[in-house]
């Protein structure tokens, strides 16, 4: 008798699951955007947001909910009820804040469902035209000429921005000041118009102002060049032995998501990141669409989590 109650209970479970992805989603859904309106991350989650309105007949609604480098909305994410109506958008900073903030009020990565790793993106370092350096060579040479002379505009402390920064720092015996702001385009807001002289954020937000001379390219963080920017060289190309970082994009939700809703949204979004009319959007920007499986974005998160932890103890690098 107690199997057969077992089997019931197993039984009762699988239908109320599948019947939670049938009307998924019941109303307005959120998209958490933990940065200013404009920047990269907002961006993505608009293009998902307006092809998943399309999908699902359903208000789809991206909130910007700026401070912290992401982790004010992330803890009101993790307060949010676990039904799918609400998810959000994070960037590599979700993991590095972990790192450098004691006090966050959640965990990175046990506090929430993964949905999927949306796409990657090199960063670029970049001056405003007036900058005396026009390659990393010489940027080096200044900052070593000149320590805590040369500063730079990020999203925010702890982002992958700001680290990727203090890894050139470490790994080439120099010093900057870091300026951080509440997003990608408060900070090169302030680059465009001459106030910091040098940032570094994604290709694809920066891409523009490239094309229209307003700022000069020093090096992209990836391994090697990028196809869209193929005579601007990778900061290992010109001789940063070991240097490698990347501004990531992930979907992510409430711990305690049923495991049909996870799915329905997984299966979702990431046909809508592997359309041809999302992957040439990427593309176009500098990009890299993924689209992964739910597992996969888990234990990539756990891999960044390893990767970034050594480096900021090896370098000793703190929050601002």
């Amino acid at each position: 008798m107690a199997r057969w109650s077992w089997l019931l209970v197993a039984a009762m479970s699988l239908c109320a699951s599948a019947g939670e992805a049938q009307v998924y989603p019941d109303g307005p859904v959120r998209i958490f955007v933990g940065f200013t309106p404009g920047g990269t991350t907002d961006l993505i989650a608009r293009d998902i947001g307006h092809e998943l309105e399309k999908a699902w007949s359903q208000p789809v609604i991206v909130e910007n909910r700026a401070g912290a480098n992401g982790a004010l909305a992330a803890a009101t994410l993790a307060k949010s009820p676990p039904d799918g109506q609400t998810l959000m958008m994070v960037v590599s900073g979700h993991i590095t804040n972990s790192l450098l903030f004691s006090n966050l009020g959640f965990d990175a990565i046990n506090d929430f469902t993964p949905i999927t790793l949306v796409a990657s993106s090199p960063l670029l370092i970049f001056a405003h035209p007036s900058f005396q350096a026009s390659d990393i060579k010489a940027l080096i040479e200044l900052a070593k000429a000149k320590p805590d002379s040369v500063s730079y505009a990020t999203p925010g402390a702890g982002s992958i921005q700001h680290l990727s920064m203090e890894l050139l720092a470490y790994l080439t015996g120099t010093r900057f000041i870091h300026v951080p702001y509440r997003g990608g385009n408060l900070a090169l807001n302030d680059v465009l118009g001459g106030h910091v002289p040098l940032s570094v954020l994604s290709v694809m937000q920066a891409l523009p102002h490239l094309q229209s001379s307003a700022v000069k390219p020093l090096a992209v963080t990836s391994a090697k060049a990028t196809d869209i920017l193929p005579n601007v060289p990778s900061l290992a190309e010109v001789g940063v032995r070991d240097y490698e970082a990347e501004l990531w994009f992930a979907l992510i939700a409430p711990k305690g998501l049923p495991p049909a809703v996870a799915a329905k949204l997984n299966a979702e979004v990431t046909r809508i990141v592997k359309s041809p009319s999302m992957q040439s959007r990427l593309a176009a920007q500098g990009a890299r669409p993924i689209g992964s499986t739910a597992d996969e974005l888990a234990a990539f998160l756990r891999a960044e989590h390893r990767k970034w932890a050594r480096v900021i103890e090896e370098a000793r690098i703190k929050a601002d």
